[in-house]
Parts: structure tokens; C-alpha cells; sequence
């Protein structure tokens, strides 16, 4: 039996990620090699396919926030246009209130799925670690695994050259483009970060390119796996939403930030505003959350508008939509 070859000391806090993941490099090198298959390139496509799986989930949970701030996204709007030239601190307090109060609503929060993208982040940072030091994981590599598709040696860098390296940074380009655009699809245009976005849509596949054309094609054969294994989840997520009830997932998402917000109590920031306003921080018995918080004058507002006891004549997600409809049409 081929004995597995010490991982190098690389990555720094990120060691045990890194070293977890340059084994599982292994293995796929060891069975491909059963197949006859010695290639190096293959072993970095599949090794990103199977890092993707892997924070699948995270992935999943990160959509799942996006699509419902794009829900409350015309409520959040309407209050910035409402406080849109007030900037006294009493005005300020009380648009940042109203935004959480809506936040709290629908269950989500601003920085959802941030929170997601830096859990990400030292996977990404680990993966990198493992494909820049192949040597180091995998054993008894022969030069010719080094080869990939048309003659392309993965230890060399593309440059600024016409040759066959070029197809890798181009399918790189093509798919960070293809993700941005389809994520952007379903951006409202009066969200402050849809500039933004459009921005990242042309900066993150010139960055990709630069990235491709400058380091040794096996982390370029990554970055492109990757773009391409992304867009292919963005389409998968996109398409279950689409014909997902955006009702349930809402009331279910509110469910949860009630019970957080149970455990947790009122935050910092609303014991702030409770002493401010010089409103109550008891607890309010009919929902367990402060009298004066956020999260009590988020269930008073939503009541109004949807009745959860079979009596509600829209779902959130259509009224936020009638909303975002009445809005465009009084312009």
C-alpha cells in the first residue's frame, strides 16, 4: 500500500485546515492513479468540486439571506428616502430603529450573509495553500502528472503570451462573469448596492485574469474550477427560490430570530435606544423581547401587515413586492 506523504508546514493557524485538505488531494491522486489517470490538473478540478460540497451549506444559508434582504429591500428604501436629508443624531437613531425594526421582521439581518462569506474564507485561504504546494501532499509524483490538457505544464504561468495557457484565464473570466451577472439578476436597482455590484461584476473577472495569467497555471486551474462550479450552484439556488414559497421560508427565518433573540436578550444597541427614547427594557411576556426593543416593534409593525393565524391576506414576500411595484410606478 502506498504510504501517504507528510503534509509540509504551511498555512500558519491554518495548518490543520490545510493539512486536512492536502490529504484529501491525496486520496483523489492515489484513486485516480488506480484508473490509470496521472494527472495533476484533473486532481485540482476534482478536488475543487469537492470543496464546493463542502460549504455547500454555508453557501445555501448566505443565498437564503440575499433573497430575503432582496424581499425587504423596498421597505429598507422607503425608509432612506424617508430620513434621506436628516442627519441629526435623534434622526439618525431613529432611521437606524426603523431599518431594524424591518431587519427584525423578516428575520435577517444586514451583514447575514457576510458573516457567511468570512466563514468561507479560511477554507478559500486553505485550498490555496494545498494547490500552490502540491509537492508537499501528494507522493511519488511523476513529471508527466504535471501535464494538463494540451501540452500545458501546471507549474508554469500563462504570461502574457498567445498560447494554449490562455484557456484557463479566459474560462476563469468567463464564469466569475457569468456568477456576478446571474447573482445580480434579481438586484433591486434602487439598492444602494447594486452600483456596487455592477462595479464587482467587471472588477472580479479582470482581477481573475490578472490572477490566471500571473501565477502557475495550477492555481489558475483552480480559480476557474471554482468560478465554473460556483456559477453552476448560483443557477441551481436561483432556480429553487424562483419557485420556492417565500412565505414559509420568511415565517420560518422570523421563527428562528425569535428564539435567538429570546435566549440572547436586547442587544447593546437597543439598550441604547431604550435609554434614549426613555422607553421600557422590561420584558415583554407576550413574545419574550423588550416592550421598548427592536424586536417588539418589528412583531407590532408585521402584525399589521400579515395575520399568522390563517387570516393573512398576503404574504410578506408579495406585499414587499406590491410595495416595491407601487414605488416604481409613482416615479
Amino acid at each position: 500500500m502506498m504510504v501517504l506523504a507528510q503534509a509540509t508546514s504551511s498555512g500558519g493557524i491554518l495548518a490543520p485546515i490545510v493539512k486536512l485538505f492536502g490529504y484529501i488531494m491525496q486520496y483523489i491522486y492515489i484513486g485516480l492513479s488506480h484508473f490509470g489517470i496521472l494527472n495533476l490538473g484533473v486532481c485540482i478540478i476534482i478536488f475543487t468540486l469537492i470543496s464546493k460540497l463542502i460549504i455547500f451549506p454555508l453557501t445555501i444559508k448566505q443565498q437564503k439571506t440575499m433573497k430575503i434582504n432582496q424581499i425587504a429591500q423596498p421597505e429598507i428604501n422607503k425608509i432612506q428616502k424617508k430620513y434621506r436629508n436628516k442627519r441629526d443624531n435623534a434622526s439618525m437613531m431613529k432611521q437606524q430603529e426603523e431599518m431594524n425594526a424591518v431587519y427584525a421582521k423578516y428575520g435577517t439581518s444586514p451583514t447575514g450573509g457576510c458573516a457567511t462569506t468570512l466563514i468561507q474564507f479560511p477554507i478559500i485561504m486553505s485550498l490555496y495553500y494545498v494547490v500552490r504546494n502540491l509537492e508537499g501532499y501528494i507522493p511519488d509524483i511523476s513529471k508527466t502528472a504535471y501535464t494538463f490538457i494540451f501540452g500545458i505544464d501546471i507549474q508554469n504561468a500563462p504570461g502574457f503570451r498567445l498560447t494554449p495557457y490562455l484557456i484557463i484565464p479566459l474560462a476563469s473570466v468567463i464564469f466569475q462573469y457569468l456568477t456576478m451577472r446571474t447573482s445580480m439578476s434579481n438586484m433591486d436597482s434602487d439598492n444602494p448596492a447594486a452600483g456596487m455590484s455592477k462595479s464587482m461584476m467587471l472588477m472580479m473577472p479582470l482581477m481573475s485574469l490578472f490572477m490566471c495569467i500571473t501565477l502557475p497555471a495550477a492555481l489558475g486551474i483552480y480559480w476557474a474550477a471554482s468560478a465554473a462550479f460556483q456559477f453552476l450552484q448560483q443557477v441551481f439556488i436561483d432556480t429553487y427560490y424562483d419557485h420556492a414559497d417565500m412565505d414559509k421560508i420568511i415565517e420560518k427565518q422570523r421563527e428562528k430570530y425569535a428564539k435567538k433573540k429570546s435566549k440572547k436578550g436586547p442587544s447593546m444597541y437597543e439598550k441604547m435606544m431604550s435609554t434614549a427614547t426613555g422607553q421600557p427594557s422590561a420584558d415583554d411576556s407576550s413574545n419574550g423581547a423588550p416592550s421598548g426593543s427592536i424586536s417588539s416593534v418589528a412583531n407590532k409593525k408585521t402584525n399589521k401587515t400579515v395575520n399568522y393565524n390563517g387570516n393573512n391576506t398576503g404574504g410578506i414576500a408579495s406585499k414587499a413586492n406590491s410595495v416595491n411595484r407601487s414605488d416604481k410606478g409613482g416615479k
